[in-house]
């Protein structure tokens, strides 16, 4: 086996991601610079631009991978009688996720609100995904038409409120309190 510890032996595209984790979560975004997370992630800053096209695509991908997890958890039916009990349970565990760690959190908006050309497919896949998973819980059989439009909808109001509250114009509470009335507005509190 290879001298060094085991963070050393890790493939390079890891320990970037690990790396620009480590350093939004504790710093922000400001602590995202090339020479930090060259240093903590052990490779060049070529190598960082041989992998990803921009510090904000990387902490991106980084984010992205990392929550590989809640989206199996919040992507497998979720529970509840009607859609608007399935999408408050799948907004709040959502919610709970982006405001746990702050500096992260906004760290993310940043890089996804940043405008830059290369991180645009990342903007996509994001709202794609959110989406996704908000339609799934309003028929998870099988959303129509206007069951995507409504997540849709959900979507943009939720990204809105998370923005609101990374600024700090609004509390975690308000965004759990504008999506119940959102969903309220949208979605049949019927059984479906």
């Amino acid at each position: 086996m290879p001298e060094g510890d085991a963070s050393s032996r890790r493939r390079p595209r890891r320990r970037m991601l690990d790396a620009a984790l480590e350093l939004t979560s504790k710093g922000g975004y400001e602590a995202l610079q090339v020479r930090a997370l060259s240093q903590r992630a052990g490779v060049s800053s070529r190598t960082i631009y041989e992998h990803f096209q921009s510090l904000d695509a990387l902490l991106i991908v980084a984010i992205a991978e990392q929550s590989e997890d809640l989206y199996r958890q919040v992507t497998e039916a979720p529970k509840g009688r009607t859609p608007a009990a399935r999408v408050n349970q799948v907004i709040s565990e959502l919610t709970d996720t982006m405001t746990a760690n702050r500096a992260l959190t906004v760290a993310l908006l940043r890089a996804l609100l940043g405008g830059k050309p290369d991180v645009a497919q990342y903007v996509d896949g994001f709202r794609t995904v959110l989406q996704a998973i908000l339609a799934n819980a309003i028929a998870p059989t099988g959303a129509a038409k206007r069951d995507r439009e409504v997540a849709e909808l959900l979507e943009s109001i939720w990204f809105t409120a998370l923005v609101g509250w990374a600024i700090g114009a609004d509390s975690d509470d308000y965004i759990g309190e504008i999506m119940k009335r959102s969903v309220r507005f949208l979605l049949p509190t019927r059984s479906a």
